[in-house]
């Protein structure tokens, strides 16, 4: 059975950590990052403050209703739809694309302050990793391109700077537990299949469990690993390397242990799913052998908003 790889970043020896990116993305699209820098207690933090958050009653959360145009506020229950109409997906999401988005701090104080603190650090690994992702590119696929290490940064360089710059996202996600008379039945998910939009996504997981990697036909667990970011390849990636990097479709499923119970596990996750800045038109990069693909450009924002357009169809 394959299994997603662990590269470790406490040495950093770019030979090794390019290659094993390499490997890792154009196999089965996520790695596991280990000694990443991030803080735990910055992530414990956020996952404290959100979990404040999502216990509100649902007529306060809606307060803070998801902007369409802002990308940011509340998502409750069903109302992403990320597989099909018949997929009954149970989860609530909080977005934020800035320090200036809405935040809940009249209901949960500190909210803002410790999600800023956790994207800052998300922010430098990011820029980090996209260095590596560029020497990788630049030695494994398209060595006649001679990319630099900061192609892809300087593509980059508004991450969480807000929807007027960069539309990347930070998700703060509760999947709620089933309590009460509530008995979960087969065919419920937490999350459908799909996969993501973007350049990467990193996402910081609780120790629950759930999520599920789409590795040719064979579903794989993603299991939770203590003091790691797992990082997977977004449609955008995949599409600038000509499908060379793969972006792999994924699911969250409520574990088979507790199909039939009266009473489940909540599940945390956050989620950094990063684009490209506005303005980026992203082509599919030249092959070694001169051939120039055929698919026409793509703009970053316009290619987000059409993608969650899709998704809010209800």
């Amino acid at each position: 059975m394959p299994e997603i790889p662990v590269v470790d970043l406490s040495n950093l020896d770019a030979h090794r950590i390019t290659n094993e990116l390499h490997q890792a993305f154009s196999t089965v699209g996520f790695v596991y990052l280990k000694n990443h820098g991030i803080d735990r207690e910055k992530v414990d933090n956020v996952f404290k403050i959100s979990r404040d958050f999502f216990q509100l009653p649902e007529n306060v959360k809606q307060n803070y209703p998801r902007d369409k145009e802002q990308f940011d506020g509340y998502t409750g229950r069903d109302q992403e739809i990320l597989e099909d109409s018949s997929v009954h997906e149970i989860r609530e999401a909080y977005d934020v694309t800035s320090p200036t988005s809405r935040y809940p701090d009249d209901r949960v104080p500190q909210f803002r302050s410790a999600i800023c603190e956790l994207a800052n650090s998300l922010r430098q690994l990011t820029n980090n990793l996209l260095k590596f992702m560029a020497l990788a590119l630049g030695k494994c696929l398209y060595s006649l391109l001679r990319l630099e290490e900061d192609y892809l940064c300087n593509r980059h360089r508004h991450i969480f700077d807000g929807v007027d710059k960069n539309g990347t996202i930070l998700r703060s996600l509760y999947y709620p537990p089933f309590v009460g008379d509530v008995i979960v039945q087969p065919g419920v998910v937490r999350c459908g299949e799909h996969s993501d939009y973007g350049t990467i996504t990193l996402l910081l997981q609780d120790d629950t469990g759930g999520l599920e990697v789409l590795s040719g036909k064979e579903w794989i667990a993603a299991t939770p690993i203590a003091e790691t970011v797992l990082v997977n390849l977004g449609d955008l990636m995949q599409f600038w390397t000509s499908d060379r990097y793969v972006a792999t479709v994924h699911r969250v499923k409520i574990p088979e242990i507790e199909i039939g119970r009266q009473s489940t596990a909540a599940r945390q996750s956050i989620a950094f799913f990063v684009q490209p800045d506005n303005g980026v038109m992203i082509s599919s990069l030249m092959d070694d052998d001169g051939s120039i693909s055929q698919r026409q450009p793509v703009e970053s924002l316009s290619y987000l908003k059409l993608r969650l357009s899709e998704t809010y169809k209800y």
